[in-house]
């Protein structure tokens, strides 16, 4: 593509982008003869990170060229999980309350779901915004949710591709009941041995420890039953 339709795809400006490239954040274009130069599609996925790392993580352009550089030695997979973590898990989003959206329209404008997926999420119990003076107000994990829910449905776990989403929702509420067990060992073992204000900073930092922990344990057990069940499909074929 030309440098044109680069700009008009990232929405940075030919300048910011001829910086990029003098700086080497971004490689050389391939030449297609003396002033002209094509740029791939990938060009847009790089700046989209680029802009993702300054604006989220607030890092400076010689620590970007490094992240660039090992972006190229990653596997697909290392890709794709590097591009989730800089989306959802912001070393800043840890330390800050992340904004609130108002209204569905801004909230399918921000994740970029369906309305109608809207309406089911929030039937199912997964989205569930609170009303603030008469007003839906979804909360930032609402739309951490909403932006996966378009995430798999881009990347082939969606109705089209024959995936059930109706599992989010046994999932969901699985999950639920093992909060709840949790919670209630947590309240019986500290309540009466803390104030009310040590109970809710104990409390939030063991959500935030068992949040961690889901994820961790969901990445590593799902790793390894994807490796066998790959294992052994392509095992009977050659058996075949």
């Amino acid at each position: 593509m030309r440098l044109k339709e680069l700009v008009d795809k990232t929405g940075v400006s030919t300048e910011t982008i001829q910086f990029y490239l003098r700086e080497g954040v971004l490689p050389k274009p391939r030449k297609r003869g003396k002033a002209l130069a094509d740029y791939g599609e990938h060009y847009v996925e790089l700046i989209n990170t680029i802009k993702n790392l300054q604006n989220k993580h607030f890092l400076p352009l010689s620590v970007i060229k490094n992240i660039i550089k090992k972006l190229k030695r990653l596997s697909p997979e290392e890709e794709h999980y590097f591009q989730l973590q800089s989306e959802f898990f912001s070393p800043v989003g840890h330390l800050l309350f992340q904004k609130e959206v108002v209204g569905d329209e801004e909230f399918l404008a921000v994740t970029g779901l369906a309305r109608e997926w809207l309406s089911i999420a929030e039937e199912w119990g997964i989205i569930s915004a609170a009303t603030k003076d008469g007003a839906k107000v979804f909360s930032a994990d609402d739309i951490a949710i909403g932006k996966l829910m378009v995430e798999m449905d881009r990347i082939g776990m969606g109705p089209k591709d024959g995936f059930d989403p109706e599992v989010l929702r046994h999932y969901k509420d699985r999950l639920k009941e093992m909060i709840s067990d949790l919670n209630l060992q947590f309240t019986e073992q500290l309540f009466g041995k803390a104030t009310a204000d040590e109970f809710a900073e104990i409390g939030f930092s063991a959500q935030n420890l068992m949040g961690f922990y889901f994820f961790f344990i969901f990445r590593k057990l799902a790793h390894e039953d994807t490796l066998k069940r790959i294992q052994e499909k392509f095992a009977a074929q050659g058996e075949k």
